[in-house]
């Protein structure tokens, strides 16, 4: 697919730009220079052509750990982009860093054109002619906070994209798995996510926090698609909300979340499973994702047999909500077992959109109510009447009976084991709900 970057020195627009061409907001942005750190991509189209869009972070030449590995990811975007947006800003004028990244433009030969970036005013506009010393290139004076001139920017580059880009991957979005990869800071997400594509995609430091925005990858495996989310690290929000761009990441991360089919939460091997993560991943349950438990750094932490039978007896106690969720101890940093997190993947995936035919459904409900016979309330029996599914991606039943107060919470729960243990659903969350049949017969004893 036609690679489309946005590249340019920090705090120019070039996230505000991003999220204008994707029509919506995807990447953070903030005044703050620096906000973001990893390339950012997203599948977008203009005109029928599709292409895929990629944000980068700001470059500069600061040596800091942090700034250098920010930057490996901006000469990374450059290597596989077709061609290049060089976002510059009106306001500030022409900077020393666009004259550097220009010659690196015209010594890598890749195609590109200039977005005068925050040239909203009749001021600004006259102030765009300055850039013209950057050579002989197709400048085009924007705003990207309000649209402005956006348009002539796409339809200049549109040109570029090949015919054939236009029918190719139509439904890859669709057909992908999308895998929400979360958890506190510093567990190894982004390491995780490294291990699987064989490159430093995303920044991964000893800091913790590292990774601030949501990072979409796609990635095909085995033939099959995927869309690979890696989130910024859940600290409590007392702590994340004193910070606006940890409060944006926050805010991201639960986006991801709801939007994914499946969960992978990554664990702290070394340090053991602590209330963070137990909070992480009840969240992504009460979401209504299954959750497979990636125990990392297992290659510096006690690899005995023993070790491992007490971790997986932590994970009982703690994460009771659960059921029956696939446990697998990795090493992102090595690789170990990373690569089997996907064969749980398929399999829940497989659960997690499962549909039963009613007829089946009722014929447990009918086992149910033999085993357990519903209670007694006021003077008249609770009845059930019928049990069906109404929804997958979770599984999602509704029984219809006379009275649906009358349904005690355990009753509840021993239907959905009930439905487990007739069709399976393991390690995905089932949700149940108890409604009053719309019948003028529903009231009447029988």
């Amino acid at each position: 697919m036609f690679n489309l970057g946005i590249i340019g020195r920090p705090n120019v627009g070039k996230s505000t730009l991003f999220n204008r061409i994707a029509g919506r907001r995807i990447a953070i942005t903030d005044d703050m220079p620096g906000v973001t750190r990893d390339r950012i991509e997203v599948e977008t189209s203009w005109l029928g052509k599709k292409f895929k869009l990629v944000d980068t972070a700001g470059f500069d030449l600061q040596a800091d750990i942090l700034k250098k590995e920010m930057q490996e990811q901006f000469f990374k975007a450059i290597e596989l982009a077709d061609f290049l947006i060089l976002v510059v800003d009106a306001q500030d004028g022409l900077h020393a860093l666009d004259e550097i990244v220009c010659d690196m433009l015209r010594k890598v030969g890749k195609p590109y054109v200039i977005a005068v970036n925050k040239a909203d005013s009749n001021a600004r506009e006259q102030a765009v002619n300055e850039f013209y010393k950057l050579g002989d290139v197709e400048l085009f004076p924007i705003s990207a906070l309000h649209g402005k001139n956006v348009d002539d920017v796409l339809d200049y580059i549109i040109d570029f994209i090949p015919e054939d880009e236009e029918e190719s991957e139509e439904q890859e979005e669709d057909e992908a798995i999308k895998i929400a990869v979360i958890g506190r800071p510093n567990v190894g997400k982004s390491s995780l996510l490294n291990a699987w594509l064989g490159e430093e995609r995303v920044i991964v430091t000893p800091l913790a926090g590292t990774t601030r925005d949501s990072v979409d990858v796609y990635f095909t495996y085995k033939n099959d698609k995927y869309i690979i989310t890696d989130t910024a690290g859940i600290r409590k929000k007392s702590v994340m909300f004193k910070d606006t761009i940890e409060k944006y990441g926050y805010y991201r991360s639960k986006d991801a979340i709801s939007n994914a089919s499946i969960a992978v939460a990554v664990i702290d091997g070394a340090d053991g499973l602590n209330e963070r993560d137990v909070k992480v991943i009840s969240d992504a349950w009460e979401e209504g994702k299954p959750v497979i438990l990636a125990v990392n750094k297992w290659d510096i932490a006690d690899k005995e047999e023993k070790a491992v039978k007490n971790f997986k007896r932590q994970i009982a106690e703690k994460l009771q909500f659960l059921s029956n969720p696939p446990i697998l101890f990795i090493s992102a940093k090595t690789g170990k077992n990373c690569e089997k997190i996907f064969d749980y993947v398929k399999k829940l995936y497989l659960e997690y959109n499962k549909r039963v035919p009613t007829s089946a459904v009722n014929e447990v409900l009918r086992q149910a109510l033999e085993r357990h016979q519903p209670p007694v309330v006021g003077t008249r029996r609770l009845k059930f009447y019928y049990m069906t599914q109404v929804a997958t991606r979770p599984p999602y039943f509704v029984a219809f009976v006379n009275n649906p107060q009358g349904v005690h919470f355990s009753y509840e729960r021993f239907l959905v084991n009930m439905l487990r243990e007739a069709f399976g659903f393991d390690g995905v969350p089932v949700r149940l709900s108890i409604r009053k049949r719309k019948s003028k017969y529903a009231d009447d004893d029988e």
